[in-house]
């Protein structure tokens, strides 16, 4: 891919034939995403709850950054829902990955910096227009990182200005076995409120639960074809953390 030109290439209002191409994209990935998460990296997903009552409407998703696939893996949690997701410019020079992440909705985050408020702006306009964004407060990938790490303001600006609710989401692993993507009550943000604030907040909030998930040692729950134990877990996580 030839360098991108943040001054002339929009990724936004883009042709009527790539966005059928990205539509495509998604549709014949999804099925194979679904068999990766469920039979190959076996996530688990808890507090869906907490994803169900902000199912329509704008809203930006942040959660650790620990696993390559910890995004698409967030997609497929969401399915059918689409989101626009941050990435890492680099990630769209790739060979085959960056078409696809582009495809598949990724927007590269510019490392110069003078474009970084009209990006930021990008998001949340997408945002404030009804899109799930998903920004990795913490920047850079980690795999399966022992803590959590400092929160940049950039995801909690977006929502202060969008106007949107934060969806918090967390990947925990007790001891680096398992990965389950947990779905955390959401977090509104005051139209006037100091973004260092409620970054701060956040990420309490998730350092907290991310703690104690941890400290658990093997807390994973077995594995089961029977539908009603997932919604029975959903409850009970959303009792517990609401």
């Amino acid at each position: 891919m030839k360098k991108i030109d943040y001054e002339h290439d929009d990724f936004i209002n883009t042709p009527w034939y790539y966005r059928l191409f990205s539509f495509l994209l998604y549709w014949v990935l999804a099925p194979i995403l679904m068999v990766i998460k469920k039979f190959f990296l076996r996530v688990k997903v808890r507090g869906k709850a907490n994803y169900k009552q902000l199912k329509k409407g704008g809203a930006v998703i942040v959660c650790n950054h620990i696993h390559p696939m910890d995004a698409p893996m967030i997609a497929m949690s969401i399915f059918p829902t689409r989101m626009k997701i941050m990435s890492l410019e680099d990630n769209f020079y790739k060979p085959v990955v960056g078409t696809i992440i582009k495809g598949l909705g990724a927007l590269p985050v510019p490392k110069d910096f003078r474009y970084m408020k009209d990006f930021l702006d990008t998001f949340s306009g997408l945002a404030k227009s009804g899109k799930k964004v998903l920004i990795y407060p913490e920047g850079h990938l980690i795999k399966r990182s022992p803590t959590l790490r400092e929160f940049k303001t950039g995801a909690f600006r977006v929502a202060i200005s969008a106007g949107v609710p934060i969806i918090p989401m967390c990947y925990t692993y007790p001891g680096g076995k398992g990965l389950t993507l947990n779905i955390l009550p959401p977090v509104y943000p005051k139209p006037d409120e100091d973004p260092k604030e409620l970054t701060a907040k956040v990420y309490n909030i998730i350092n907290e639960f991310f703690i104690s998930e941890m400290s658990k040692g093997e807390t994973q729950p077995k594995e089961t074809d029977e539908v009603n134990v997932e919604q029975i877990e959903d409850e009970v996580f959303a009792k517990k953390h609401a």
